[in-house]
């Protein structure tokens, strides 16, 4: 027999994590270079992580289309 626990959430869709980041990276402020050794470490961090990000996002767009044009 089920058990129905009220106390939990149901698990969110993946379109609304999907839309929930997008909005956190959206509106979120980029770090600027400080005056500290840790806000110039946090700096660094945002700028690696965003050379990677939009890296993997191209190689990513770039992988569809070619799939898509080769399929044609």
């Amino acid at each position: 027999m089920a058990t129905i626990r009220p106390d939990v959430r149901p698990a969110r869709l993946l379109e609304e994590r999907v839309r929930e980041l997008a909005t956190t990276v959206r509106w979120a402020p980029a770090p600027r270079w400080g005056s500290s050794t840790r806000e110039h470490t946090r700096y660094a961090g945002y700028l690696g992580g965003s050379i990677v990000g939009w890296t993997a996002l191209g190689l990513a767009t770039a992988a569809v289309i070619g799939r898509a044009l080769g399929a044609a």
